[in-house]
């Protein structure tokens, strides 16, 4: 895929002053990042969220791509919080780099929210394979991007991902559902036989596969509710839960209108 050129040097240095700039990689460091390394960084981050490509669909977030430079709050098609819409600035790398470290320090008010800042050593190779694939670099992309690793999806998934199906099948998924009548709890249990069982006999669903751009997608499905929607399916990139976490809230989706949500993974199941 051919890159698009910015001047950077309005992205970087130049835009900014003061400590967010003081503290965003200059072009030669943003060059010389470990592709691998942001890739991996962005598909355990981020990708569950968010699309890259030219065209690419909103998810629980916008599209990324013409990041670099667009307004705060002016993603095409994405509903976006009134902080961001008043942020009264353009993203640049040091408006990213200091967004990565903590949305709210940056645009207090924002609706999204990070499980925990992206560390420090991921910071600058996630920026620079940001850029990469959305069109806001100059410099060409390394050969390592060209070689993708070929997963024999023709292996079972306990074989495929081993360490995110064990996390998923003998552990708890905790949700939290605010809707316009309240505020639902429930946990979720995956089971290695493709159905899903909750903590509400009334709940029930399924899981599977798909295949989408390229990427492996874990979708599921619950039925019998008790609140609208009575029903809920998502799908999230398997490469976003590849490092086996645990807390209350891990991720935030909004699958219909006016409903938000939440979801962790709690250790153990009863």
């Amino acid at each position: 895929m051919p890159c698009a050129p910015v001047l950077l040097a309005a992205a970087i240095g130049l835009v900014l002053s003061g400590t967010i700039a003081a503290a965003a990689p200059d072009r030669d460091q943003l060059v010389a990042a470990d592709y691998r390394q942001g890739r991996t960084a962005f598909q355990q981050r981020c990708s569950a969220c968010h699309t890259l490509t030219e065209g690419g669909s909103n998810l629980a977030g916008p599209n990324l791509w013409g990041i670099v430079g667009r307004p705060a709050g002016a993603s095409p098609g994405f509903p976006v919080s009134d902080a961001l819409k008043a942020a009264g600035f353009r993203w640049d790398v040091a408006r990213l780099h200091a967004f990565l470290a903590g949305p709210e320090q940056l645009v207090p008010g924002i609706r999204m929210l990070l499980p925990e800042p992206v560390p420090e050593a991921d910071r600058t190779a996630l920026l620079s394979f940001l850029m990469l694939e959305t069109g806001a670099a100059d410099w060409p992309r390394p050969a390592v991007a060209m070689v993708e690793e070929k997963i024999d999806r023709t292996r079972p998934l306990a074989e495929r991902y081993p360490s995110f199906y064990n996390h998923l099948m003998t552990n708890t998924t905790r949700y939290r559902m605010e809707t316009a009548d309240g505020e639902l709890r429930f946990d979720a249990y995956f089971n290695g036989d493709g159905s899903v069982s909750a903590s509400m006999p009334a709940i029930r669903g399924f899981w599977n596969t798909v295949e989408r751009r390229g990427m492996e997608f874990f979708c599921y499905a619950l039925d019998g509710l008790p609140a609208r929607p009575t029903q809920l399916v998502e799908c999230f990139p398997i490469a976003a839960m590849a490092i086996p976490r645990f807390a209350e809230q891990l991720w935030t989706s909004r699958p219909v209108p006016g409903v938000t949500l939440h979801g962790g993974i709690i250790a153990g199941r009863p």
